[in-house]
Order: structure tokens, then C-alpha cells, then sequence
């Protein structure tokens, strides 16, 4: 994205990629659907970003998610916004857009290294490229932008190795940590292995005041899925401030306690409760042997207590699945290291972009609006320094 303002404004671009070829992370984000932005107002929008909501609302300002849905459109790729808000290409795939996109920016005269991995600087500061045969290259830009990724998905090009590099710069970088992941615990002996691989849908999730609707993906180490992504941070920092996070799953949101007590009690003497539950409370099968595990014999057999464990099943979970395992990555270069264009200050000329910043947001479209957004700022920022020089 970066590379297209660039050669619209008129300047010669190189892109150098790792990788045999381009947006491989991209593609796979799209395995699924290539959720590319979000429909909801803008002031919601930038909510999903923390403690960056007011930076990233500046980007939005420049760059918006409609003004994303327009690009695609400009590359013959028609978008949708599904039943949940999220915003999809109509094709429902990354290869079709990818590839439109790469033609065009050829088109406008992109110069493409693929196999070309940056590892550095010489002693006078300029850019060590290794190719494909290992060979070290110099490369003098007048103007560069690393966007290097954090480090979940590292077979994708992501590995984090630019860390070591930049740190010798003196610049300020926050340790790298899996962000929407998965996260472990340790189940009850009685949990059967047969649920694992089973979502629980239409549950919400809370931790402290915070509540999240969806589903969750049971698993033999923990829990995964969209409500878990969505508070994977407070999960992380509540993990990392008492060494775990107890959650609380709410099995029917739509019901309150009153209303499932009043449903068990209703039960009809000899009908069995697992069966009643199945069919008169709607529990689904993996739902249902989470109460089990979780409940003793007592508890399960007396409508108030199962109540409760409906409406609020405790799991603590002990840490984030590793790394390379996340969608995405917290933690990275400091804003502070950084002008307003995300130059870096200790190097003039150098700008970086995307995952590599100390940021985050869940899934949902968030994620690659706020790099596309980022890319069209620092662009921006690359044709004021040039110009300035």
C-alpha cells in the first residue's frame, strides 16, 4: 500500500521481499474470508485500538474504511459488509485481490525482489540486502520503510529478526507477544478429550467488566476462537500482573438466571437432565460435558448451583499460546522512537510501518485497516522528507 501511494506521487519504487513471493501473511488471512475492514461508525471504529485509538483516528481520517473499500473496488474487486458488520471482497478470497493488486502496481512500474531479505546495515549506514544465493547486496535508497512484521506466523516472513538489528540503534522496542490467541489451561481429569475441536457458539465472555458475545473453540491446551482474540489482551496483562485470568462464560446470554433456574425446576420427574438440558435449555454436547467437568455430582443435580454455572462457568487460563501460534503481535518500536510520520528518529530517511509499531487491535477487519491506514500515512511522510531534501 505504501509502494502504490509512492508511485502515484511519482517516485521510482523498489520493494524487497523475503519471501518467494508477496503477502503471503495476507494470504493467509484470507484463507478464511480476508476480512478486510470493519462497517461500524468510525468512532466505535477507533475504540478497537486502546490506548492508539487517537492516533489511529488521524490515520482513519486520511485513509478510511471506506475509502479501502473504494481501492478494492478500484481493482475490479467488489466488497460486502456480512451480517456481522465485517467487511469481505464479494469473491470471499485474497488471491483474486492480491492479484489484481500486484499487476497494477507492476503496471505503474513497481520494481519487485522477491527472495531479498534485508539483514542490515554497512559501516556507512547503508542497506545490506542478501539474496537469493546468499549474496550481500548494498542497497542507497534515498528514502526507505521496513515493514517487517512482528513474529506470529514466521514461515509467512514475519520472524521478528529485525529486533537485534534496530536495538543496536538505540531505538525503544517493546517485547514481541502473542496478541488474538489462543490461551492454556488445565482441564478437569473428567474432561473428555471428544469435545475438543467443538465451538461453543452463541456464548458470551467476561473478565473483570468486560464482556464479549461469540464463540470459543475447545481445545486439549485451552481455549481459541473470536471472543477469547477479542479480550486476548486483558487476558495477557491480567496473566502477566497475577499468573492467570479467571474468565467467565456465560452459556446462555439471552437468558437470565431467573429464567434457566425457572427452566430446570420445570424438568418432569424421571426425565433425564442431560437430556432436558439438551432439549428444553438448547446446551449443546460440548457445553454440556464443560458443566459436568466443572460441577460435582451435587452441583449438577440442584437447579440453582447448575444455574449459576451456567450463566458464569469460571476457566483459568495460565498463559497465551506461543507466538508464532497468534494472528497477530503486541509489542514493538515505541511511538516515542518515532516523528509524527513514523520515522524513525535515530535514522532520517528510515520509516517503518505496520506490525512492527507497538500496537494492537482484535480481529475483525482492525488489523489490516489499520496497516493499510498506516501505509498511506508514512507514504505521505516519505514524499515530505524527499521533498524537504
Amino acid at each position: 500500500m505504501a509502494a502504490q501511494n509512492l508511485l502515484k506521487l511519482g517516485h521510482r519504487v523498489s520493494l524487497y521481499e523475503a519471501k518467494p513471493s508477496l503477502a503471503r501473511k495476507f494470504q493467509l488471512a484470507g484463507r478464511g474470508g480476508l476480512n478486510l475492514t470493519h462497517s461500524e461508525p468510525i468512532g466505535h471504529f477507533t475504540e478497537k485500538y486502546f490506548e492508539n485509538s487517537s492516533f489511529f483516528a488521524s490515520l482513519f481520517d486520511r485513509f478510511s474504511p471506506q475509502d479501502l473499500r473504494n481501492f478494492c473496488h478500484q481493482l475490479g474487486q467488489d466488497t460486502f459488509v456480512g451480517s456481522s458488520g465485517r467487511v469481505f471482497p464479494k469473491k470471499f478470497k485474497a488471491t483474486e485481490l492480491l492479484r489484481a493488486w500486484i499487476s497494477n502496481l507492476v503496471t505503474m512500474g513497481l520494481d519487485i525482489h522477491t527472495r531479498h531479505k534485508w539483514v542490515g546495515f554497512d559501516d556507512n549506514n547503508n542497506f545490506l540486502i542478501s539474496d537469493l544465493h546468499g549474496e550481500i547486496k548494498t542497497v542507497i535508497p534515498d528514502a526507505a520503510i521496513l515493514a517487517l512484521g512482528g513474529a506470529s506466523w514466521p514461515r509467512m516472513g514475519s520472524d521478528g529478526s529485525w529486533v537485534d538489528i534496530l536495538r543496536k540503534l538505540d531505538i525503544e522496542i517493546a517485547p514481541l507477544k502473542p496478541a488474538n490467541c489462543g490461551f492454556e489451561t488445565t482441564w478437569p481429569d473428567s474432561m473428555p478429550t471428544s469435545c475438543f475441536g467443538h465451538p461453543l457458539k452463541n456464548i458470551s465472555v467476561s473478565l473483570k467488566d468486560k464482556s464479549v458475545k461469540g464463540e470459543i473453540m475447545l481445545s486439549s491446551y485451552g481455549l481459541e476462537g473470536g471472543a477469547i482474540y477479542a479480550l486476548s489482551k486483558m487476558i495477557r496483562e491480567e496473566i502477566e500482573a497475577t499468573n492467570n485470568a479467571k474468565i467467565h462464560i456465560d452459556l446462555k446470554p439471552s437468558h437470565s438466571l431467573g429464567k434457566i433456574e425457572q427452566l430446570i425446576t420445570s424438568r418432569k420427574p424421571g426425565t433425564s437432565l442431560s437430556r432436558f438440558l439438551k432439549h428444553n435449555v438448547h446446551i449443546s454436547s460440548p457445553a454440556l460435558e464443560l458443566l459436568k467437568a466443572y460441577s460435582s455430582k451435587e452441583q449438577f443435580n440442584s437447579p440453582t448451583p447448575l444455574a449459576k454455572l451456567i450463566k458464569g462457568l469460571e476457566i483459568s487460563l495460565v498463559k497465551p499460546r506461543p507466538i508464532e501460534r497468534a494472528i497477530s503481535t503486541a509489542g514493538g518500536i515505541k511511538f516515542s522512537s518515532c516523528d509524527e510520520s513514523l520515522m524513525l528518529k535515530a535514522r532520517p530517511g528510515l520509516f517503518v510501518a505496520g506490525e512492527m509499531l507497538d500496537w494492537e487491535a482484535p480481529t475483525g477487519g482492525y488489523l489490516l485497516q489499520g496497516c493499510f491506514s498506516m501505509a498511506v500515512h508514512v507514504a505521505s511522510g516519505v514524499e515530505q522528507y524527499l521533498t524537504s531534501q
